[in-house]
């Protein structure tokens, strides 16, 4: 499997962001994580877990954020894919907003 990188360009016109930019809590965990999430997890640091060959993981940065709120909220693995696939707080925490332009809607 292939290391996947974020895609950081498609903020502009997602609604998910729009809507959490303005009405989130500045000081939110998934503001907070939202913000700095390619500066906490950059995708390059985990490039050498992965090959060269192969199809594409989802992110790492994806995959660390999910991992950090489903700790705080005490989740297990599926409720924390359901989360992230229906709660607009993870999506915009983990960067992806409303779609994924990767092919990686879920886990």
């Amino acid at each position: 499997m292939t290391l996947g990188l974020s895609d950081r360009q498609d903020e502009l016109f997602d609604e998910v962001v729009r809507f959490c930019d303005e009405t989130l809590p500045e000081r939110s965990i998934y503001v907070l994580l939202h913000r700095e999430r390619d500066r906490l997890f950059p995708d390059e640091s985990f490039a050498d877990l992965f090959t060269d060959r192969g199809r594409r993981s989802v992110p790492p940065s994806v995959v660390a954020v999910v991992m950090v709120l489903q700790r705080l909220e005490g989740l297990s693995d599926r409720e924390a894919v359901e989360r992230y696939s229906f709660d607009a707080r993870w999506r915009y925490a983990a960067g992806v907003g409303g779609y994924d332009s990767g092919g990686w809607r879920s886990f």
